[in-house]
């Protein structure tokens, strides 16, 4: 007597699967935005892969494992992906892929018996099809991943496939740190970095972590000054926030936001303002801390009257009557004292 064949579901239609897209991406802004969380991304995903279970990961660089935003997979599973799935022999297939995106179906054998994440972890799920998407910025940074499975039947239609690497960009930007940070001003000079700064308890032991672009000197060293300045100005102000520092003869933008209890920290070099020298941008910082001329000499070691004159040539060139409203402008562009 031959078995009677699984009722197959009925596929969604390739508009229908079009416009849930279109869901997923507003969903992703509104995330990316603060507005909306991943669990909501989550869900409007579930309108272009009917799945049971689902998780979106962001890669933390400074733990070296994946954080998740938001998922439904037993809790076994989710340990699975944040602290062994990127020493998976399958990982590193998914991770280079055309298009970084591996279809439960594509993995070859030999690579599914070798992964202890589909022996151990998804087939004893009875997961019968899914996908797993690595995550990339614009720049090319490895940002996470989606895991998507499913015990039914199989969702990787042609139209799911194609929307689903169109959808790439969007979920990447959900789990980039960096995501929302405005580009660079008219002023910026074209070196720009970021860094993840680990919170308070761990600062003395643990080294910032590089996130994107070359770093300037001091930026990746716990005990340096600049780190320094970078942890003093966050724990003062409310964040997101941006702050003008004049550093090593150069005039930098660090913009700085939260990730959890960390600090991210975007710096680029930019154009001086006003057209005011390193030095009179060092003296127009102490001004804003309401210092007066012995007390700038004592710290940038030069003499009352050296200040006095950088003074009058600040007032010039801002061309302001004196010197509290001088520390009133550079307020206004968030500058700081140089560590």
């Amino acid at each position: 007597m031959e078995a009677e064949p699984t009722p197959m579901t009925q596929q969604p239609s390739t508009t229908d699967v079009l416009s849930a897209a279109l869901g997923v991406r507003e969903a992703a802004r509104h995330a990316v935005r603060g507005k909306g969380g991943a669990d909501a991304v989550l869900t409007a995903l579930s309108a272009v892969i009917d799945h049971d279970h689902a998780s979106l990961s962001r890669w933390d660089p400074l733990l070296r494992r994946h954080v998740t935003l938001a998922g439904s997979y037993p809790a076994g599973t989710n340990r699975y992906i944040e602290t062994r799935l990127h020493d998976d022999p399958a990982f590193a297939l998914m991770r280079h892929a055309p298009d970084s995106t591996s279809w439960w179906h594509d993995v070859p054998a030999p690579v599914r018996r070798a992964s202890t994440g589909f022996q151990e972890v998804l087939e004893p799920l009875g997961v019968q099809d899914g996908v797993a998407q690595c995550l990339f910025s614009p720049d090319g940074r490895y940002v996470g991943i989606l895991n998507v499975s499913t015990t039914r039947v199989r969702c990787d239609q042609p139209a799911v496939r194609a929307v689903m690497t169109l959808l790439g960009e969007s979920l990447a930007a959900v789990a980039d740190p960096l995501a929302g940070h405005r580009s660079p001003g008219p002023g910026a000079s074209g070196h720009t970095c970021a860094v993840l700064l680990p919170d308070a308890e761990a600062a003395e032991k643990t080294t910032p972590v590089t996130v994107s672009g070359e770093p300037l000197p001091g930026l990746t060293e716990a005990g340096s000054p600049l780190v320094a300045l970078l942890r003093r100005t966050a724990a003062r102000r409310t964040l997101p926030a941006t702050v003008l520092v004049p550093y090593r003869q150069r005039m930098l933008e660090l913009h700085l936001t939260r990730q959890g209890n960390r600090t991210v920290a975007v710096c680029r070099t930019v154009t001086r303002p006003a057209a005011l020298s390193p030095r009179e941008l060092e003296v127009l910082a102490e001004l804003t801390q309401g210092r007066t001329n012995r007390e700038i000499a004592d710290r940038l070691y030069v003499s009352p009257r050296t200040v006095a004159t950088h003074i009058e040539h600040i007032l010039a060139k801002l061309d302001v009557p004196n010197r509290v409203a001088a520390a009133g402008r550079a307020v206004a562009w968030g500058l700081e004292p140089a560590p």
